[in-house]
This record gives structure tokens, C-alpha cells and sequence, in this order.
């Protein structure tokens, strides 16, 4: 009896060590690894489902009799499958805009999110002709598995009350089993889609006329000599050896990383590349790199060689050098220096030089020691995020503030840097410099730093989709000119709005495709007015699982934290008062 009960305590802890083993990252090679927006706006790359069984799409078009008809077979599927595959329907009819495709959702009621490709990327990847045919693709690899309709109950101007024949369901159970899926080779029935790239085939693209100029537009205020990119777009045979490359990133949306929704806000300084203009330089690579006639433009591309972007500042700072290793995730770095001021000063704009772009990723600019009263909020205002400067990073090396305004420094000030490197394969030195310029005399307005926090929240182990907030409501009116969410490596999406206090609701800025390596100051085109007893509302969506590629350890419950391995929610906002 003895021995029988010390089996069963044995057996009793190999099964809880079994149920307690932490989930495992899928090896994935990130090929054709397809990123869309859906028609909510949310992003979905396809590699952060790799750990379903496969990814099912359905061809959707807007006001299609048999996808109307036929989204019940679908939904069926969809709910008895939903535990062990990823669904999406897919829209790459080139007349269906976002909207419509939304309305249609609603109006029809989805199930499922609807992928957004009306420039056709991913019609192009995957060949989509027809609508109503259903796309089963492997979870990594992202080959076809299976093709084809789901069932054969609808036919053009005609359909039964039952299936005879259930090929979709088949190909998800043979999947489920381990077996090949067989396929019929039956023709799908639904509404054509018009290729773009078919209306084109007497029309090629080249380097020379079409590819140059959208390099040039879109890439090289990084990928140039001296700039933060690894490597320089100089020429034709250097971007025709990175072709690979290029297509790779430009299919997954890693490239360029302007991470705003493009259908949310109106920013300066864009550098998003169309989805238009990313199906041509994916088409022209496939096409076999063709250079055409004429000049190459990224040759003819000159970048004066200036100190400063901004004529010589009124005052410069250099900081401390620091020493980067060649490898390894870092911490972020901290300096605080004094101004050195007489006497109270208005700042008109701040302009980062770092000594090696490559180095530095990001660097943040805050006044700790600003007053500790804000004009719109009673709250207590936080050292740190509510005394916003400035944001050097990538593109964005200079901060100014709109004319005729500017943030008060009181004599005596201190100032902090929060420093992001890094490393680049050999160990080096860095030392930024940065120039401050000033009013003569006092502006017009001030301009003002907010942040809504929240700094109490957990986001437990191996969980998705967790949904923290924060928000301030502000007292008096205000414009709103620019806008930094920021999350860190567990944040997965990231949406700032405004609640007005009639309940309307204006969105500033969404982030669906957030990364910590990629933080911008969002400067907004004109800026917003919100009215007294408004609410600037933040929300950040986690995903704390192996699901995420940058998140250091899933299997540890997160809360706030300064270190990037930590986590917050912040949204920065700047802001002129009203009256």
C-alpha cells in the first residue's frame, strides 16, 4: 500500500510539472511573413500566430451576393475551429476603402477582422483572384496548405440548403490529424478581383523612373552615409543586392517604422511609406530588378555637411562620453547637467547632434526641477514624465516649439537625459552634443508638457491582450500640438483620444504595430483644440507571452518600472493654453 501511494504522489508531481512548463517561442524564419492593417485599424502580422495550427483566409469584396450568402458556412467554420486556428478574412479589391469595408462588417456582422489590402500586397504574394475562396496557410512557412471554397453549397445565381461537399472543414481536420490535405481541385465560386498588377503588364517598372524617387522620398534620411541605418542606399547595385531584403521587411511592415495608423492624424515629418508605393517596389523586385534609362537618383543626392541643422545655437551642451559595448541589450543611460543659467529663459527649440547616429538610438530631454504646478490639472505633477523637452531620435533630431511659443527655464535649471543605445558589432564611444536656442524676450504663450500615467497595474505571465489606462482631465482649453505614446517591450498597441465633454470623441494618434526601438514624437499638422473638462484618454494593449518577439521573460508578472524590462504607460502631449 506504501508503494502505491508513493507512486501516485510521483505520478502527481510529474503531471504538475508537466501542466507548470512555461510555453516555449515557435522557431519561425519570419519569412513571408505578411503585416496588414485591419478594418478596425489593428495590425496583424502573420508571426504572431504562429503557434496556431494555420492561418485561415477568407476573400471577402464589398457587395459580393455570394460572400454575403456564404458567411454563414463561414462563421460556422470559424466557431468550430476557433481554438486551433487563426481566421481573418481578407479585402484586396482595389475600389473597397477602409470605411466601406468597415460599414460592411458592421452592417453584415463580421466575426472575424477584416485584412485590409486593397494596394494588393498580399494579392500579389498569394494570387488572389476571386472572392469567397478560402486561403489555409502554414503557421511558419506560410506555404498555401489548402485552396479553394469552403463548400460547395452556393453556386453564381443559385444555392442549396445543405453542403454535400465540405472542403474547408476536411482541410482542417486533416490538419488537426496530421494528414496530408487532400484537394479536389474544385473551382471557387465568387466575385473576380481586378489586379492591379494585370492592368499593368504591358507597363514596367524601373529603377531609374518609378523605384529611385520613392527610395529617395521615403528611406534615405536614414539610409545614407552618416546616417542611423546599417547600410546606405547610394546606388542601383546596392539596393538591387538588398533587394531581398527590402521586400522581406516591406511584406512584414518592419520597414519603414513610422508605427502610426496612416487613417488616424495628420503628422509633419511622415515617413510612411503608401501601401501603393510598397506593392511597386516589391513588383519591381519580383519583376527581376529592371533599371530603365536616365539618371539614378539616390546617385544624385547631396547632404550638406552642417554642424547644425538650425544655425548655431545659443548655447551648446556636450555630454559625458559614453562607452557602448559591442553586443548586448542596454539599459537605458541617465545624465543630468546644469544649464548654467543667469536667468530665466524661454526655450524656442532644441536640436540633438549625437556623436554617432548608429549608436544612438533615442534620446529624451526633461526638465525635473520645472515648476510643479500645472495650469489644467490639480494633480500632482511627476518629475519625470510630466517635464517633457525633447525627443532626438532617428529623423527627428530637433525639437522646436510653434512660432511665438516656447517652455519657460527658470534660472538655475538642471536638465535630464534618458539614453537608448544600441550596440553595432564593434565596441565605441559616443558623445552627443546639445544645442539649445532661446527667445530674446518672452513669447506669446508658453508651451506646456502633460502626461497621463498610470503606474499601478500588473500584466500577469503568459497572457495577450491585457488593457491598462490612464487618463487627465483637463481644467482649462487647450490646443494639443504634438504627441509621444510610450509603452516598452510588452506593449503591442498604443491609442491616445480625446473625450470632449458633449461624449465626442476625436482620435489623436493609434500605434497598432508598437515598438519599444521605435518612438516618435508625433507633431501634429494643426493642432487640436480641446475645450475645458475635456479628457485625454491613453490606452496600451500588453501582450506578455512568447507570442511577443521582443518581450525579455513571459513567465514573470510585470508592474511600472523605469528599466526597459519593466513596463508603463505614458502618453506625452504638448500643449498651448486656449484662451
Amino acid at each position: 500500500m506504501n508503494r502505491l501511494l508513493y507512486l501516485f504522489i510521483i505520478a502527481l508531481g510529474l503531471m504538475s510539472m508537466y501542466s507548470c512548463e512555461e510555453p516555449k517561442a515557435v522557431a519561425d524564419g519570419r519569412k513571408s511573413d505578411y503585416a496588414l492593417y485591419d478594418s478596425e485599424g489593428k495590425m496583424h502580422r502573420f508571426s504572431r500566430y504562429n503557434n496556431r495550427k494555420a492561418i485561415v483566409l477568407w476573400v471577402q469584396g464589398n457587395g459580393c451576393p455570394i460572400v454575403r450568402n456564404a458567411l454563414t458556412d463561414f462563421h460556422s467554420v470559424v466557431n468550430d475551429y476557433k481554438d486551433d486556428f487563426q481566421f481573418f478574412m481578407v479585402n484586396s479589391n482595389m475600389q473597397d476603402d477602409v470605411k466601406e469595408i468597415a460599414k460592411e462588417a458592421s452592417e453584415f456582422k463580421f466575426q472575424t477582422p477584416v485584412l485590409v489590402d486593397n494596394a494588393q500586397v498580399l494579392a500579389d504574394a498569394l494570387d488572389i483572384n476571386i472572392t469567397a475562396e478560402a486561403i489555409v496557410l502554414h503557421p511558419t512557412t506560410r506555404q498555401i496548405l489548402y485552396r479553394g471554397p469552403i463548400n460547395n453549397r452556393i453556386d453564381y445565381e443559385t444555392q442549396k440548403n445543405n453542403a454535400s461537399e465540405i472542403y474547408l472543414r476536411n482541410a482542417l481536420d486533416a490538419i488537426l490529424d496530421g494528414d496530408p490535405v487532400q484537394s479536389k481541385q474544385e473551382v471557387t465560386r465568387g466575385c473576380t478581383v481586378t489586379r492591379i498588377a494585370k492592368l499593368r503588364k504591358e507597363q514596367t517598372l524601373t529603377y531609374t523612373d518609378d523605384i529611385g524617387p520613392i527610395l529617395a522620398d521615403n528611406c534615405v534620411q536614414c539610409h545614407r552615409k552618416g546616417g542611423r541605418a546599417p547600410w546606405s542606399m547610394d546606388d542601383y547595385q546596392t539596393v538591387s543586392g538588398w533587394s531581398a531584403m527590402i521586400k522581406e521587411v516591406l511584406l512584414s511592415k518592419r520597414m519603414p517604422p513610422w508605427k502610426a495608423n496612416p487613417n488616424v492624424g495628420a503628422f509633419q515629418d511622415n515617413f510612411s511609406l503608401a501601401d501603393s508605393s510598397a506593392r511597386k517596389i516589391i513588383e519591381w523586385i519580383d519583376n527581376g530588378l529592371p533599371l530603365g534609362t536616365g539618371t539614378d537618383t539616390l546617385q544624385q543626392l547631396t547632404f550638406p555637411k552642417k554642424d547644425w541643422q538650425h544655425g548655431e545655437p545659443d548655447k551648446i551642451v556636450i555630454l559625458k562620453e559614453e562607452a557602448i559595448p559591442a553586443t548586448k541589450l542596454l539599459p537605458y543611460r541617465y545624465q543630468t547637467f546644469d544649464l548654467e543659467l543667469k536667468e530665466d529663459k524661454w526655450l524656442r527649440g532644441v536640436e540633438i547632434r549625437p556623436g554617432d547616429p548608429r549608436l544612438l538610438h533615442h534620446i529624451v530631454l526633461v526638465n525635473r526641477e520645472a515648476h510643479k504646478k500645472s495650469p489644467i490639472t490639480d494633480r500632482e505633477l511627476r518629475l519625470w514624465s510630466d517635464n517633457f523637452i525633447a525627443l532626438g531620435a532617428g529623423a527627428n533630431e530637433a525639437t522646436f516649439f510653434p512660432n511665438n511659443t516656447g517652455v519657460f527655464l527658470k534660472k538655475g535649471t538642471k536638465l535630464t537625459v534618458q539614453m537608448h543605445y544600441t550596440p553595432i558589432g564593434v565596441a565605441t564611444t559616443d558623445q552627443t552634443k546639445i544645442g539649445f536656442y532661446f527667445y530674446d524676450a518672452k513669447p506669446e504663450k508658453l508651451f506646456y508638457p502633460l502626461a497621463p500615467t498610470n503606474i499601478r497595474f500588473k500584466i500577469p505571465a503568459n497572457t495577450d491582450n491585457v488593457r491598462i489606462v490612464a487618463s487627465d482631465t483637463i481644467s482649462k482649453a487647450i490646443h494639443i500640438h504634438y504627441l509621444m505614446p510610450h509603452m516598452h517591450y510588452r506593449g503591442k498597441e498604443i491609442n491616445m483620444s480625446l473625450i470632449k465633454p458633449n461624449g465626442d470623441i476625436t482620435k489623436l494618434v493609434s500605434v497598432p504595430d508598437f515598438s519599444i526601438d521605435w518612438q516618435w514624437l508625433y507633431k501634429l499638422k494643426k493642432p487640436i483644440y480641446a475645450p475645458a473638462g475635456s479628457v485625454v484618454f491613453v490606452e496600451g494593449i500588453y501582450d506578455n507571452t512568447v507570442q511577443n518577439p521582443l518581450n525579455p521573460d513571459a513567465s514573470k508578472d510585470i508592474g511600472f518600472g523605469i528599466q526597459s524590462f519593466d513596463e508603463m504607460l505614458i502618453g506625452f502631449f504638448g500643449y498651448t493654453l486656449a484662451e
